[in-house]
């Protein structure tokens, strides 16, 4: 009887231990989801815009050749300034699992002036 009294309390102390230590033992937050992807980026003159307003095509000179590649925006994707068919751009876009190209943020390029003595 001594015996069983003996280890139901060691038993019931190293509970009461192992929930003081799971107590005092810091949380740890979920870390937050990090972009996978890197972002890239792209220059071209904007050719297309959806009538929706949420995807559009931009002409991409790669040297002698010329392609188009086609961004889709979402509520996340920042357009700094005006863009409209015919204006040039920069693009930075992370490619999707489903093959589109995400547009992270859009910026018109202006023209440079060419140097004063030119």
């Amino acid at each position: 009887m001594f015996q069983k009294l003996l280890c139901s309390a060691s038993l019931a102390g190293l509970l009461v231990s192992g929930v003081a230590l799971n107590a005092r033992a810091p949380q740890q937050q979920p870390e937050p989801k990090q972009h996978t992807q890197q972002t890239k980026s792209a220059q071209g003159k904007v050719t297309d815009i959806a009538s929706d307003k949420k995807s559009f095509t931009i002409e991409v000179n790669d040297g002698s050749s010329k392609h188009t590649m086609q961004f889709v925006l979402d509520a996340n994707t920042q357009v700094q300034g005006r863009v409209s068919v015919g204006t040039d751009a920069t693009v930075e876009f992370e490619p999707t699992p489903d093959g589109k190209n995400l547009a992270v943020s859009i910026t018109p390029r202006t023209a440079q002036s060419p140097a004063p003595g030119r």
